[in-house]
């Protein structure tokens, strides 16, 4: 049975993948029409600046619930998960809704202290923008919810093939507008993108089910594992919020810059989440439900191998492409790319490639640990070496700007990476000697797993 859900696995990983490379690319292709018609300048500076509220909500947050949400709902049995659906999302989308009203009034206050390196204008502007893609809060909260059912009933393709979708007609209406409209049609676009996906996933939700007595009780145990996670998301999934915060004092274009080329390395690592995590996260909360413990480890296993193999390729790519140097950035100023645009580029490429290598070993790992129904122990390793990497970011914008702060972030995801994965490999052993008498194998000494016919 293994063997037969390893294999459906990799062809929905493989499926995955390909709609996570497409919304990689249009999400780029977004990003650099934005910057090489606007400019890395005040404006584009302003719309990311304008989008941290919004994207600190849903890292913080929305994020978190995803984790939780996806295991929760796959170890109930269909009639029970039809049953919550509705309770689920007109509970957890009125909080966002209101949350939406708050923090469209008090954005005047909070987009300033975010980014105070701004000249008054630029601040102004940034008010507007973030004002403008709070709307997107409800739609991305929904999605939340939405994508969840999906994915517990083991259907994948739909809730990425949405985003994909989504994002082509956002893209194809900022080439036709932005010429003459600038950035506020930037800035609606991502409202679009974060709506439209929940638009288009409403069937998901099925008929209201009525008269059900558990709905209190997944509402308290959803909040009771969600809890631990929101103190480690403040730490560990604000950095953007710092990066920004430091780059409002460098020159105009660098904040931009910075956040762009996070946002390549991200989605990277989030194309192998897709292909080769979120297809086996049921899967392993099932595992774990039942207490197969060996199964569990050596899928988990064999998962830590291809994130890390995938992530190994991908950071000797990207820093291929940044050792190009001139050349590569003379062929891509036909593109609005200028000289000094790729030359910033390449530095944060080439000192922040451990995003890339650690990341997706991170995110295993964590994942690993929700399907247990633990956070607590993610939490505190997240939150100790988010600390540890605010610190070491602060130290580094001192002492060389942007490549400081690169650098911090590669050591903070390989410290991440490395606390977890002793963690993990401990409670693995102690799982496997608690059902095995006699035999005590490690995580790294469990093989891969065995293909029934």
């Amino acid at each position: 049975m293994t063997g037969s859900l390893e294999r459906n696995g990799v062809r929905v990983g493989v499926s995955l993948s390909l709609l996570t490379a497409g919304q990689l690319l249009t999400s780029f292709g977004i990003q650099w029409y934005t910057i090489a018609r606007l400019g890395a300048g005040s404006h584009t500076d302003a719309l990311y600046a304008g989008s941290t509220v919004l994207q600190l909500c849903s890292a913080v947050v929305l994020d978190q619930v995803s984790f939780v949400l996806v295991p929760l709902l796959a170890a109930r049995e269909e009639r029970e998960r039809a049953a919550l659906a509705w309770p689920l999302f007109v509970g957890i989308g009125s909080l966002f809704a209101l949350a939406t009203l708050l923090l469209y009034g008090v954005a005047p206050y909070l987009v300033p202290v975010m980014a105070p390196g701004f000249a008054e204008p630029t601040a102004l502007l940034a008010v507007e923008l973030a004002r403008i893609q709070l709307v997107g809060l409800l739609g991305a909260a929904c999605f939340t919810v939405l994508s969840a059912l999906y994915q517990a009933r083991n259907r994948f393709l739909w809730p990425s093939g949405a985003v994909l979708l989504c994002s082509l007609i956002g893209w194809s209406l900022l080439v036709a507008g932005l010429p003459s409209l600038g950035v506020r049609l930037a800035a609606w676009v991502q409202v679009l993108l974060w709506c439209g996906p929940a638009l288009l996933l409403l069937q998901g939700l099925g008929p209201w089910s009525p008269g059900t007595t558990t709905h209190q009780t997944v509402f308290r145990e959803l909040w009771m594992r969600v809890r631990p996670l929101l103190l480690s998301a403040a730490c560990v999934r604000t950095g953007f919020v710092v990066d920004r915060f430091l780059t409002s004092f460098l020159a105009a274009g660098s904040l931009v810059l910075l956040d762009m080329t996070w946002r390549v390395m991200a989605a990277l690592v989030r194309i192998f989440n897709q292909g080769l995590v979120t297809p086996v996260v049921p899967t392993l909360a099932t595992l774990a439900e039942s207490g197969r413990w060996l199964e569990f480890a050596r899928l988990c296993r064999v998962r830590l191998l291809w994130m890390g193999g995938a992530g190994a390729m991908a950071t000797v790519l990207l820093i291929g492409m940044a050792t190009l140097g001139r050349s590569l950035g003379e062929g891509l100023s036909s593109l609005g790319v200028t000289a000094e645009m790729w030359g910033t580029i390449q530095m944060i490429l080439l000192a922040g490639a451990g995003l890339l290598l650690f990341g997706g070993l991170t995110h295993v790992l964590v994942n690993a640990f929700y399907a247990q129904g633990d956070t607590s122990v993610p939490a505190k390793v997240e939150i100790g070496t988010s600390l540890a990497g605010l610190a070491l970011k602060g130290i580094g914008f001192l002492m060389g700007g942007l490549l400081g702060i690169a650098v911090a972030t590669t050591v903070q995801y390989a410290l991440s990476s490395l606390l977890l994965g002793l963690l993990f490999s401990r409670r693995m052993a102690a799982r496997l000697r608690e059902t095995a008498p006699g035999s005590v194998p490690t995580l790294m000494a469990v093989g891969t797993p065995e293909h029934s016919s």
